[in-house]
């Protein structure tokens, strides 16, 4: 009798629908997860990157004092007082900014080895704000979309901490 009742309540598990799925492996992950870059002062950075680039600010959090940020960043325990969580379009983190006010700023010796590469919907609005925080522009160009079949425009910034960013996207149509 325990085998025929075991045996049916398998059958109606397997008619249900019902799957049990399997714990995430390593496959799972996204293949790219986020960028993280260090800036001196967490809410001047937000004006360039959630304000003009459109990135949404997901979460801020204080930085633990056992983070893998000292490790990887090659700085003092410490130093980093918070870190800022910033979603794309799809509300997936795409960027990291970990806040350490004694930032020592870097000179700049060619050729750039970073650069943040990002979308945007209208890149002449984009240059327009970056130049009023009166930040280097990198001069715009234009190219021509493979995927639209139409002209787009490219340009770059330099951050406040030195991050080189490229923004580009379709140019404006029409008047």
């Amino acid at each position: 009798m325990f085998r025929r009742s075991f045996a049916i309540g398998l059958a109606a598990i397997a008619l249900s629908g019902c799957s049990v799925t399997p714990p995430p492996t390593s496959n799972d992950l996204a293949p790219v997860y986020r960028q993280s870059i260090l800036v001196s002062d967490l809410e001047r950075a937000l004006t360039l990157y959630r304000d003009v680039l459109g990135l949404a600010l997901s979460r801020v959090s204080e930085t633990a004092p056992d983070s893998y940020s000292y490790v990887f960043f090659d700085i003092e325990p410490g130093a980093m007082r918070r870190f800022a969580y910033l979603d794309g379009e799809d509300r997936r983190e795409i960027l990291g900014l970990g806040e350490v006010p004694d930032l020592p700023d870097t000179d700049y010796t060619p050729p750039r080895r970073v650069a943040w590469v990002q979308t945007v919907p209208d890149v002449e609005a984009v240059i327009e704000r970056v130049q009023a925080l009166g930040l280097e522009l990198i001069p715009p160009r234009e190219f021509m979309s493979r995927e639209a079949g139409r002209p787009g425009l490219e340009a770059g910034v330099i951050d406040f901490d030195g991050h080189l960013i490229l923004f580009y996207g379709l140019k404006r149509l029409g008047p």
